[in-house]
């Protein structure tokens, strides 16, 4: 018997059969959209969001001294012309280094050409140069006669024969630039540990030195402070954007009962700050106590994004494992936790001699020597090495996978480096790393791969975004 259905009704198998496909079939979509929206980017996604590339591999720097080694070099950048770099380094005369002397390198062509001027002093070292916003150049040393600084009032191209002396007694120095729109734009500090007597007690006691120019380093104001009765080295200084500055130190020893040093368990790092250009600052603000055996650096983020006025503090371990990044965003009160930079130097790295720059976008770059190339572990703290890159583009918190820079290892204990290889195993207590003007990033270090410390240069750009914090 056949049953009579009305046009549209299917038969009730044919409905069921239906449904189920249906649900079948939303609940594969559904299931498809949120794979899609839910599963993580592959990690070759997110290399291509955000990588480091070498843009001009390393290379001598065309001018320099030769026949001698070069080490320690300092670089700075016209911050209104990317072409206009100086870098003052030492010139190791003598293998038993009783003869150090000291030049200036100067580039108009963006690092293509250098020129070098020799500044004849017998008893150089720790050079550190400052690019003014006139293009004065100052370089400032240490010298046979005490702190020194020399100034170049034609961005570079000559400089005087006789320096402006600022007494005995200084180590350490640095030089910052107050490069805001405030009222002392222009004004230059520079920074030392000063062997000086404390007036209360009649004691030669550790202080911060700060003296400031107003007049593009043809005069100075000096004004000292002890942040306490320990022994530190000064670091670098640095300037936020309302014109504070902000001075970095490092504890290492206290006066015992005899008068003599006592060394501390472990470094600690401090910095203090001033609102009124230098003359007064605040209690010492602690910073980390995981630094050991290095010179720290202190950065921080001048560009109008999210991290803006954000200090990073830069340093290796006492072990050489690990270069570390700590960053504060409310002025120094407090500090984070120490990041690790050194990501792929294994467990047992060698890492020596961190540099740090932040560019105008606020990417964080930090370069260094690093040895885990060298399996020769026996040779300590002389292994070779080759120089690295990382770079954060979230404020520190996080970094990218580091580079290789430089394309060959650098030996610095060798018969032409003579004590200049065991005084200085990673080419200085720095080397140079400045931010351009265009984002890049440019590094210059003492390189001793032909058996003799001679200065290269590379530049590196960090490529790609990635999240901000809200």
């Amino acid at each position: 018997m056949t049953l009579a259905l009305g046009r549209g009704s299917p038969p009730p198998h044919f409905s069921a059969l239906t449904l189920n496909l249906r649900l079948s079939m939303a609940k594969y979509v559904l299931t498809t959209i949120f794979f899609f929206i839910a599963r993580p980017a592959p990690a070759q996604q997110a290399s291509a969001v955000a990588e480091i590339n070498v843009v001009e591999e390393d290379r001598l720097v065309v001018g320099a001294p030769l026949g001698v080694p070069v080490t320690e070099a300092h670089l700075a950048v016209n911050p209104n012309n990317p072409n206009h770099l100086v870098a003052g380094v030492i010139m190791v005369r003598a293998p038993d280094m009783s003869q150090l002397d000291c030049a200036a390198l100067t580039s108009f062509d963006g690092g293509a050409t250098w020129v070098s001027h020799e500044l004849g002093e017998p008893s150089c070292g720790d050079p550190w140069v400052a690019i003014l916003p006139d293009d004065v150049v100052l370089f400032a040393v240490l010298g046979s006669e005490g702190l020194l600084v020399y100034r170049s009032a034609d961005g570079g191209r000559t400089w005087p024969d006789t320096p402006l002396p600022m007494g005995r007694g200084h180590d350490h120095e640095t030089m910052v630039v107050d490069e805001t729109s405030g009222a002392r734009n222009g004004t230059v500090y520079l920074t030392s540990v000063h062997r000086t007597e404390r007036p209360e007690t009649g004691t030669l006691r550790d202080a911060v030195y700060i003296a400031r120019s107003s007049d593009a380093g043809r005069s100075w104001e000096p004004h000292s402070f002890f942040p306490f009765n320990l022994s530190f080295n000064a670091m670098t200084p640095i300037v936020l954007s309302d014109g504070m500055l902000v001075v970095s130190f490092s504890d290492y020893s206290r006066r015992g009962q005899d008068g003599g040093g006592v060394w501390l368990d472990a470094q600690r790092d401090w910095v203090a700050t001033s609102s009124d250009g230098g003359r007064t600052f605040s209690v010492p603000l602690f910073v980390t106590g995981s630094c050991e055996r290095t010179f720290p650096t202190l950065g921080v983020d001048r560009s109008s994004g999210p991290y803006q006025d954000r200090l990073y503090y830069l340093c290796n371990d006492g072990d050489f494992e690990h270069v570390y990044l700590h960053h504060s965003s409310d002025r120094g009160e407090s500090w984070s936790d120490p990041v690790v930079v050194s990501k792929g130097a294994g467990r047992r790295g060698y890492v020596r001699t961190p540099a740090i720059a932040v560019n105008p976008e606020g990417v964080v770059g930090v370069s260094w020597y690093d040895g885990r190339n060298d399996r020769a572990r026996y040779r300590g703290i002389y292994r070779c090495q080759q120089m690295f890159f990382a770079a954060s583009l979230d404020g520190g918190e996080t970094f990218l996978d580091e580079i290789q820079v430089s394309t060959d290892l650098s030996c610095p204990d060798t018969p032409d480096n003579g004590e200049a290889g065991r005084r200085w195993p990673a080419g200085g207590d720095y080397h140079g790393l400045v931010a351009l003007p265009d984002g890049r990033f440019r590094i210059m270090w003492a390189d001793s791969r032909d058996g003799k410390y001679q200065l290269r240069t590379a530049t590196v750009r960090v490529n790609g975004t990635m999240p901000r914090r809200q």
